[in-house]
This record gives C-alpha cells, structure tokens and sequence, in this order.
C-alpha cells in the first residue's frame, strides 16, 4: 500500500434491505431519495446476491471471503476463518465496526479484526451473565428493578399516543445527546438505532483522517416494522395507529402461517417495511453530507444488505427459512470518490463474498489465495472478472425457522450458474430447479424435467457437502488447537 495516500473505505450494509424496494432497482416508490441522490456517481450492481440467508451466515461471507458452512461455519465465526479485518489491521489500518445485531456481536467472534468494536443494546444482552463483571450484574440487577416498579415501555407508549411530533423530538435526542444515550443503551431500550448509528459514524469519520475501514450496520429496517409516522405516511394517506401495528407485526407478520394474508394487510405491511427504509435514508444523508465534506478523493463507499426480505412471493414473510431470490438478490452499490470515468451499471453475477477482496484490492494488498470472493475493482471501470464458477447461498433452518448451526437445524442450499438455479433442502430432502431467464419468479420447478442439468447440480452439491465435511473436522481439530494454546 502507498504509505502517502491515506485510503478510506465505509461499508454500509442495511439488514434486510430488499433490492427491489429501491428506486434505482426498478421501485417505483422512490423510499431513499437521500440514497438515490448520493449513489448518481456510483456503479449499480445489477445481479448481487448474498451467500447467507440471514446476519451470521452473510456477514461471515462479507467478512472471511468463504460460503458460510466451510471451515467451521459462521456462529460462532471459528478462528481459522481468516478475516479481512484482521489483515488492515496488521496493516496499520484502522478498523471499525458498529451494529446492533444481536447475532454480530464478541459472543460470536464477530469482533475479530476491529480496532473499535461497538455493539448495541441488544448485543450486551447477548453475553451471558457469567461474562458480566460484579458491577455490571448490579446495574443490570437495580435497573431491572426500576423497571418492575415504573414501568417506562407504557409510559412511553401513552406518551406516543397524545404528544405530536413524540418520534421527531425522541430521535433528535438520540443523536444530539449521544453520549448519554450510550451510557444508558445497556438498560434501557431504543425504537430506533440509525440516529445513535450515523452519530456515532459522523464523530469517527470527522475524528480518523488517515487509512481506516468502517462499518456501519443498520438494523431499522429489520422487522417489526415501526417507522414514525412521518415517514409512513409518504406512501400513504392514513397513518397505522400504534395498536393496528401491533397487531400486523406480532399477529400476521411473525406468525403468517396461521392467519390468511390477504391484500391488504400484505399492502399495511409493505407500506410500514418502505417507512422504515424512508426513516435510515433521513440519517443515511447526515453520513453522507459528512462524507463529501471531508473527502474529496481516495474514499471507497460500499452500501449493501445481508439479505432481503419476503412478502408472500412463495407465502412466506419476513426472511425466516427461505432461500428464494426475494431474499438472495440484494442491491450492492460502489461509490468511489473521485473517479468519474467509472461505469453506471455492471450486469455481471457478483456476491457478498467479494467485497472482502475488493477492500484489500482498494488498499493495496495482497488478497489471500484461500478467499473464494473476487476484486470487484475492474468492473468498475467496465472490465470483467471472468466468473464461471458457482455462486452459494446458504443457512441453517428447521420447520421453516432460521437456525444459526448444525446442531439446531437443517441445511438450506441455492447453487447459482448463469440463468438456472437449484435448491437443495435437506429437512424435507426436496430439490428445485428454476431456469430464471423464463422463470424469475422462481414458480415452477424443473428438477423432473431437466435430469441433465439436475445431475449437474447434484455433482457439485456432493463435491460441497464433502468439502463442508472435511474443512469442518479440520476446523474442529484447529480450534481445540487455539483453546489450549490459548
């Protein structure tokens, strides 16, 4: 790396942010015109998937450049999973993560590699409280205690009901008063986490002028789907009162198999999910604003999410236990300051797992020869990385519900090549074939009529399965390894 230029690279990735609910991807709502502006000078990935089906198994792809079941897995991510935060950062390159995934946090290894490692209020949760030290347990202990006796969730929500404007002035707050809210995050809980979030990123990037790579991980989008009012109504006349949301969020949306999901609660739901993406896009354009007045050049902006999200297409909601492409196709876009010879569109099949070599590719260093992503450098400047291997998606699930291992659940396979796309699931041991180029929607099943293209898909799934197998004993045996030398 050129020891003269300083290097930036931001990476914002967005949980559960569907790739078609953006303008830019054809929407035609225009949910984040903060993003769409920002995003004129980048390059738009047209054909981006993710190699997870939820936050682990995706982040690990981001992270460690491998599918998510080889070398051990991805929860906890193993040691031997080598990160390419861990490589800037043997660099002299400042790291930087900041979330608030219960999943993502140092109880799954996903510190690894940071510098800086800030995880929210429902991480801390996330440890055990064998990890908290006396005085933290105390704190937890007086505070749980407070709650019993004031019970501030029902204040707040009475509160919500009769103050006007009750969203606008909470979340100013949040990310004025920052500080505080950051001492009090471990005890109390936040509706909302972009104000916190973009605060917080604002403050590093304006602090850290030299090589550093930051990531910022937005979870408002996520379900439930509870925007501010303010938001949710640019896509409708009426607001949904905070009873009605209710009731979508916890009645159809986390247990739809029960309920019919007719058109209009589908349509409540989606006008809510566009809220939310309308509510990060407002504290998206502070981070930008920040951005183009501090760099000019030598800046690389990443904005993606780990998955995207259902709405009936397959009669599933949210992204629980599904592996079809209204979760797998996901938006990716490239912002490189400075450079505006660089292509609008790129068409080519690209994947999580080459972001990590694209950052390393950006600070000028060597991309190990383990990592299975490529540089997607080239293609912006409209060359091509020659892809013709197969693009992996996966993750764990049982009766429809996400697992995060083996021991709780079933395999949940998608191998990609070209236009046909097979799915291999191991609880119900059933196989899919979609040829998307007629097929997109992914409604019709080919495998009984396809055995030629079937039996290559199989092939490679053994070939998979196999390496899965051997890189997880070898894993196995490594991480028993680094605990007693440990």
């Amino acid at each position: 790396m050129n020891k003269l230029t300083n290097k930036r690279v931001i990476l914002i990735t967005i949980d559960a942010l569907r790739r078609d609910s953006l303008k830019c991807y054809g929407y035609y709502r225009n949910t984040a015109p903060n993003l769409e502006s920002f995003i004129n000078q980048g390059t738009i990935f047209l054909n981006a998937y993710t190699n997870g089906i939820d936050s682990p198994s995706s982040f690990s792809a981001i992270f460690s450049s491998i599918f998510p079941f080889l070398r051990g897995g991805y929860a906890p991510l193993p040691t031997q999973k080598k990160t390419f935060q861990e490589i800037l950062k043997k660099n002299n390159i400042l790291t930087y993560f900041i979330h608030d995934n219960p999943f993502l946090g140092k109880h799954y290894n996903y510190d690894r590699g940071f510098d800086i490692f800030f995880e929210g209020q429902l991480s801390k949760f996330s440890q055990t409280r064998k990890k908290l030290n006396k005085n933290e347990s105390l704190k937890i202990s007086a505070f749980s205690n407070i709650k019993k006796i004031i019970n501030y969730q029902k204040i707040l929500e009475k509160i919500k009901k009769c103050l006007i404007g009750f969203d606008t002035i909470r979340n100013w707050i949040v990310f004025r008063m920052y500080k505080l809210i950051e001492i009090l995050i471990p005890y109390i809980t936040l509706e909302y986490n972009a104000p916190l979030i973009s605060r917080k990123v604002i403050n590093f990037l304006k602090k850290y002028n030299k090589n550093m790579f930051l990531c910022a991980h937005f979870m408002d989008v996520h379900n439930p789907y509870n925007p501010p009012k303010r938001n949710l109504l640019r896509f409708r006349r009426e607001n949904i009162n905070l009873r009605e949301k209710e009731l979508l969020n916890t009645k159809f949306l986390m247990n739809f198999r029960r309920y019919h999901i007719n058109k209009e609660i589908l349509n409540n739901l989606i006008d809510l999910y566009d809220g939310e993406i309308n509510f990060v896009d407002k504290y998206l354009l502070k981070i930008f604003k920040t951005i183009y007045s501090l760099f000019k050049k030598n800046c690389l902006i990443i904005i993606t999410s780990d998955h995207g999200e259902a709405f009936y297409e397959h009669e599933l909601l949210h992204h629980t236990g599904n592996i079809f492409d209204e979760i797998l196709k996901i938006p990716l876009i490239i912002i490189e300051l400075g450079k505006k010879e660089n292509v609008k569109y790129v068409e080519e099949q690209v994947q999580l797992i080459d972001i990590a070599p694209t950052i390393l590719d950006y600070f000028d260093l060597e991309i190990p020869k383990f990592f299975q992503g490529k540089s997607l450098l080239p293609l912006l400047k409209g060359k091509s990385i020659n892809r013709d291997d197969f693009i992996i998606s996966e993750g764990y699930q049982k009766n429809g519900e996400i697992r995060i291992n083996e021991n709780d659940g079933f395999k949940l396979i998608s191998i990609r090549k070209n236009n046909w796309k097979y799915i291999f699931d191991e609880q119900s041991n059933k196989e899919y074939i979609f040829d998307l180029k007629s097929d997109p929607n992914e409604k019709i099943n080919l495998s009984e009529d396809n055995p030629s293209i079937l039996r290559k898909f199989r092939r490679f799934l053994r070939k998979h399965l196999q390496k899965i197998s051997d890189t997880t004993e070898k894993a196995k045996i490594k991480e028993i390894m680094h605990k007693i030398e440990k």
